[in-house]
């Protein structure tokens, strides 16, 4: 058997060992990305089947086309009513989880491990930033309200673009010995404001062409074509294609109450928004794109050497308590509307992806005196934060001690919460048994009436 021949295979092989793990996930609670996550590391760091040199600059373009289409496959699933409802909790939680992992991971890294300040505190900003490709999969797969899986999306893509902001100006920072506060200010004001409202614009647009649209033969993939140009626009321009993609899946899924509210008035013809089959396509397109970049994550990730392991180790420990913090003071303190078990799910969610590794190679290619120790310690924080995120989240659900510990640190009543916890545990694996029961006790009451 030819290579080809192998690698089609093999390609073949993942999808329906994908589609295994997805349904081990929904049975045994084992996470299905750790289990991709494995695969990556065995044909890559383990065993050097591939190597990310064998992608070239492919692998950074497949993973930002993937993350493209989660963003937008997110946003068209989200209500403009429960965004309102989880934007203000979702600002607290993105400022305050992010700044707190900068100024400690700078702090550590320059008294501890002495790394000069400047490039210190990139490491912090690199690592402040959430993993979407790991963070909106794992959410869709969890039993929570519309408003906590809503507040988690739009913290990820809103850490993101603050990630890539800050990074990139302490790079330019550290080349040219100048940073100002007021300038990166400015940058993630217009980032956000400006890539927003041209993602707004363009899914307006798409709206009322979108009938006309259906009727060219083959047009199906034209949505995310149009995707990825309202991404590719903002990125030229300088503003996020994240925000970008997540905005026009938002608006192209609320169109309606977006026309009743604003443009009723001035358009008569009512734009059309996805129907179902277009929505079914575009959660297959995400589900098998995310299937393929876990494993080139796990091709990707480079763990050179023990001491940046073991740093790498302590760094995730520190996340998940600083993680922990912030749920407690911008959630919980707050008296934002989520169950227990919610704010338990929140608090376990440290991984860093691929953005990371991507801003922690760009620094190894100035000269500066640490830099490829911080490297080293990205890809490691970013190995075993993916790791300590999908093994967290079904030991919330099935560990009473681990409970017990997230709601101390949270500072839950612990009779209170426990009963709590496991009401909603226990709603959400009888719930259809219920719903069954009550079912018979209707026919039963329906036939006496009938009887009498």
């Amino acid at each position: 058997m030819d290579s080809t021949a192998l690698t089609v295979v093999m390609l073949g092989g993942l999808v329906f060992a994908a589609h295994v793990f997805t349904e081990l996930f929904s049975r045994r609670r084992v996470p299905d990305l750790l289990l991709l996550l494995i695969i990556g590391v065995l044909i890559g760091p383990v065993f050097k089947v591939v190597t990310p040199d064998a992608f070239g600059t492919t692998g950074n373009v497949f993973s930002t086309i993937t993350l493209v289409i989660i963003l937008f496959e997110s946003g068209s699933e989200l209500s403009l009513n429960i965004i309102r409802e989880s934007f203000k909790g979702m600002i607290s939680l993105t400022l305050l989880s992010y700044f707190s992992i900068m100024a400690a991971l700078g702090l550590l890294g320059h008294y501890c491990l002495g790394i000069p300040w400047v490039t210190s505190y990139f490491m912090g900003a690199v690592l402040g930033g959430a993993a979407e490709a790991i963070v909106i999969p794992l959410t869709k797969q969890l039993k929570i309200s519309s408003n906590c899986k809503t507040t988690m999306v739009l913290e990820t893509s809103f850490s993101t673009v603050i990630c890539f902001i800050i990074s990139i100006a302490l790079l330019k920072a550290i080349q040219n010995n100048d940073f100002s506060i007021g300038e990166v200010t400015g940058n993630v004001i217009s980032s956000f404001t400006l890539a927003g409202i041209l993602g707004f614009v363009g899914a307006v647009f798409w709206a009322t062409a979108l009938q006309r649209i259906r009727t060219v033969k083959n047009s199906t993939f034209t949505t995310p074509a149009f995707v990825f140009i309202i991404y590719g626009i903002n990125s030229l321009l300088g503003f996020s294609g994240e925000i970008a993609a997540l905005t026009f899946g938002i608006t192209l899924a609320n169109i309606d109450s977006v026309y009743n509210s604003i443009f009723k008035k001035f358009f008569k013809k009512k734009p059309n928004t996805l129907n179902y089959n277009e929505r079914m396509l575009f959660s297959e397109i995400a589900f098998l794109l995310r299937t393929f970049v876990f494993i080139y994550i796990g091709i990707s990730i480079q763990l050179s050497d023990w001491k940046s392991i073991l740093i790498g180790v302590v760094i995730v420990f520190i996340l998940f308590i600083l993680r922990t913090l912030s749920v407690r003071y911008s959630i919980v303190k707050k008296g934002n509307e989520y169950t227990e078990l919610e704010t338990m799910y929140m608090s376990c969610f440290v991984s860093k992806g691929l953005a990371a590794a991507v801003l922690a190679t760009m620094l190894t290619m100035i000269d500066v005196p640490g830099a490829e120790m911080v490297k080293n310690i990205v890809y490691s924080v970013i190995f075993f934060s993916i790791i300590a995120t999908c093994l967290l989240i079904p030991i919330v659900e099935k560990s009473k001690f681990f409970q017990k510990m997230l709601r101390f640190a949270l500072f839950f009543s612990p009779q209170k919460g426990k009963k709590e916890t496991d009401d909603t545990l226990s709603d959400e694996e009888n719930s259809p048994q219920q719903i069954d029961n009550q079912d018979v006790i209707l026919n039963e009451n329906n036939s006496e009436k009938n009887c009498d």
